[in-house]
């Protein structure tokens, strides 16, 4: 389905979104209290956990989709806006919004997030030195909030991040994707390889750019067409490659690499991560026990990174390789302490 047009996403979807979520905050109690007459229903308090998290994204949503209203009116309707101090101050309505969901989500669902082995990647990220591309694993619900938050508060970098052009249909994800330097993919049309190696042209010190070179969140469907994908193409190797990892698809090469040519100054960061659920029916399982995701990072210096493109490509697949050996550690390692207890 295309997306609709700017006049209907701003005069028609935003106004609409608005006032659901008001209407949703003016029955909120109503909603608290049916969600705690139906919990002795499913064993637990996972459907006041549930409403406590969508409340607080309706909540922290409007917030912010108001202050973006309320800086454009300022801006002269944007006729006036400085854009360094827009953007700055959009950076700050992007970092209250998920830096407040984010520590929503970790209450309700009880999340303990551990980062481990990654204290060098987190002094890189942290001094803001060089700009950043950062190539994440993508395997579950909200491992996007989980991996912004890292980029944004916890780091204090300014990310630009590519995504979906159907995530338009969110008005505040809209405004903050457009006014910020981001870019909106079709992934079936449109050179997302020049839109990407654009967005990383210009990257200061605390930029810091996210891809997801696998395209989407793992599945077993997604990693089996991803390595006949790769047999069609006539890359065996690379097949081969993609055959022998359990929990990541092979990347996608294209837009990681034409970021790093983009931006041949920047460290290039891995992030890989366990414990995210991978579909929200698993999500509503876990939410009747504490949990724990884990993250890890590594930092490849500029100087690292292999000069030709057959030999980056050879590169990013033996890194995919590496994040996916971490993933079957920890699962491995989780399973055992599951069984001992």
């Amino acid at each position: 389905m295309p997306t609709p047009p700017l006049a209907v996403r701003r005069f028609v979807l935003a106004p609409l979104i608005v006032v659901l979520e008001l209407a949703l905050m003016l029955v909120s109690p109503l909603v608290l209290v049916a969600a705690v007459l139906a919990s002795p229903a499913f064993g637990g308090w996972r459907p006041v956990r549930v409403a406590v998290i969508v409340l607080s994204f309706a909540l922290r949503h409007l917030v912010a989709s108001a202050a973006c209203a309320r800086l454009w009116a300022t801006a002269g309707l944007g006729r006036r806006a400085d854009r360094e101090r827009l953007q700055h101050a959009l950076y700050g309505v992007l970092r209250s919004f998920v830096g407040g969901f984010y520590g929503a989500v970790v209450r309700a669902a009880r999340v303990e997030v551990r980062l481990s082995e990654s204290a060098v990647a987190e002094e890189v990220l942290s001094s803001s030195r060089r700009p950043a591309v950062v190539l994440s694993r993508h395997a579950g619900e909200g491992d996007t909030l989980l991996v912004i938050h890292q980029l944004l508060c916890r780091h204090h970098r300014l990310p630009r991040i590519v995504m979906h052009e159907r995530l338009r249909l969110d008005p505040l994800i809209d405004v903050l994707g457009t006014r910020l330097p981001n870019r909106f993919v079709d992934p079936e049309g449109g050179d997302t390889e020049m839109q990407i190696a654009a967005l990383a042209r210009d990257m200061d010190e605390r930029a810091a750019l996210l891809i997801f070179p696998e395209g989407g969140n793992f599945s077993a469907r997604r990693r089996r067409r991803a390595i006949e994908r790769l047999e069609q193409a006539g890359h065996c190797e690379e097949a081969d490659w993609a055959r022998s990892m359990r929990h990541m698809s092979a990347p996608r090469p294209g837009g990681a690499l034409a970021a790093i040519e983009a931006a041949p100054d920047a460290v290039v960061i891995f992030a890989a991560h366990v414990g995210v659920p991978a579909s929200l029916r698993a999500a509503w399982r876990l939410l009747a026990h504490q949990q724990t995701v884990e993250v890890r990072l590594w930092a490849v210096p500029a100087e690292e990174v292999p000069c030709d493109r057959d030999g980056r490509i050879d590169w990013l697949f033996a890194w995919w390789r590496t994040l996916d050996d971490w993933v079957s550690e920890r699962h491995e390692a989780r399973a055992l302490e599951a069984s001992v207890s």
